[in-house]
């Protein structure tokens, strides 16, 4: 065995180690830090009607292990350089100054954003997308555990960046770490879900050019903008940002009730047409079948999803028996150029072209000994089907868990009536 097998070998489990823990630790902070402050002021900032899709959570983790274990071995091709001499990391100040230190992180922070935008922009070509970067795009209402989401063939062009860069430019080892911390913080930010970003950060401010958790939800929301990491500079170049970026993100961080001026105001007007909207969309959904929400025949009827992105009415199967669930309406039904939205991620290519509206995804709910409605659950979001349970805590209230081995989700649905009855 030759030295560079034998430094690689020897580097590789340190290395893996470290990008592993660098992703757990930063994904379970960011999703500890929504968790506890999330009543006091973070349910505000929720970036999408939507809530994260069943088992979305635990499919993001599995792949973001995988890049890890990715990123490690590429990763682990620096030590080799090092000890080869075919890069330079520097150990102390005797060589190059803290001053290096700042300026040479300052500029692989840059170059990294260069970097990212274009390959990232790449691969939303319709030729590369589906190999390269579907799977992250999955994550359509994102979580911090999306952050290293990867395909195998993205997570080997992110991680090509740090050999490359180092080919060229010598770095301090501490300089090295902070890029390493700095990469992983400003992912899991803007995957958070929710803006946790400071009003410092808006358009116009003296951090408006970095992006926002706002920035990057849009990406994961529209596709076709936003695609830069750190910064908006070359997403404002190329005339690939977002057009309703700064108004979304001053809508976002404005507080409740700061003040009646012109944009305040044109935002609430926005608001109140939203929720009258909403209500004319619920009211069509329950109406037909008011008559049907109560509990004698288990949970028949429809009920509104978290955030009021669905409607879903539950009814006897028409071939099979127990219950089945139905789309009756979504929040965004069609999609930027006004067409349906269709069951796009399904496994079944065949299955691709049905619309959302119409589609069952509750199937075979039947009476469970322990209690409530056991059956499955297709999630349109990752065109995965789940093992489901379905409990009604209360006359307008539904529990469905949905769960892949021992990894459960749960949401919380609302009669559609009750809550027409609470907007007359």
């Amino acid at each position: 065995m030759n030295e560079a097998m034998q430094v690689y070998l020897s580097a590789w489990p340190t290395v893996w180690a470290m990008d592993t823990a660098r992703y757990l630790v930063a994904a379970t902070l960011m999703a500890t830090i929504l968790a506890l402050f999330w009543k006091a002021g973070l349910a505000r900032r929720k970036l999408q009607a939507r809530d994260p899709a069943t088992g979305q959570r635990r499919r993001e983790f599995l792949a973001s292990l995988h890049t890890a274990l990715i990123f490690s071995l590429i990763g682990t091709i620096v030590a080799v350089g090092d000890h080869q001499g075919w890069i330079t990391i520097y150990e102390g100040f005797g060589q190059a100054g803290p001053l290096y230190l700042v300026g040479s992180l300052a500029l692989m922070l840059v170059a990294h954003d260069t970097y990212f935008y274009w390959v990232h922009r790449a691969m939303h070509h319709r030729r590369l997308f589906a190999l390269f970067h579907r799977t992250h795009h999955l994550s359509r209402t994102p979580t911090p555990w999306a952050a290293y989401s990867f395909a195998v063939p993205e997570a080997v062009v992110q991680a090509a960046f740090v050999p490359l860069f180092l080919l060229v430019v010598p770095m301090h080892g501490l300089g090295l770490l902070a890029f390493g911390i700095v990469q992983i913080l400003r992912n899991v930010m803007g995957h958070a879900g929710a803006e946790v970003h400071s009003a410092a950060f808006g358009p116009g401010r003296w951090l408006g050019w970095n992006n926002t958790t706002t920035h990057h939800d849009l990406h994961h929301e529209a596709g076709r903008y936003n695609y830069g990491l750190y910064f908006r500079w070359w997403d404002k170049l190329m005339g690939t940002e977002h057009p309703d970026y700064c108004a979304r993100f001053e809508a976002i961080i404005a507080p409740e009730a700061k003040t009646t001026s012109p944009a305040i105001a044109g935002r609430f007007l926005v608001r109140t047409v939203a929720a009258l909207l909403l209500a004319g969309g619920l009211i069509v959904a329950a109406e037909p079948v008011r008559a049907n929400d109560g509990t004698s025949g288990g949970p028949v009827g429809r009920w509104v999803t978290p955030g009021a992105s669905a409607v879903v009415e539950l009814a006897p199967c028409t071939d099979t028996s127990g219950l089945c669930g139905t789309i009756r309406w979504l929040w965004d039904a069609t999609d930027d150029k006004g067409r349906p939205r269709l069951d796009a991620q399904n496994a079944d290519t065949g299955l691709r072209a049905r619309p959302l509206v119409g589609l069952s995804i509750l199937s075979g709910l039947t009476r469970s000994s322990k209690g409530g409605w056991e059956g499955r659950i297709y999630n349109p979001e990752d065109g995965q089907t789940y093992r489901a349970t379905v409990r009604q805590t209360a006359a307008d209230t539904l529990a469905i868990e949905g769960c892949v081995l021992f990894i459960c989700q749960k949401q919380v649905w609302r009669s559609a009536s009750a809550l027409v009855a609470a907007l007359r």
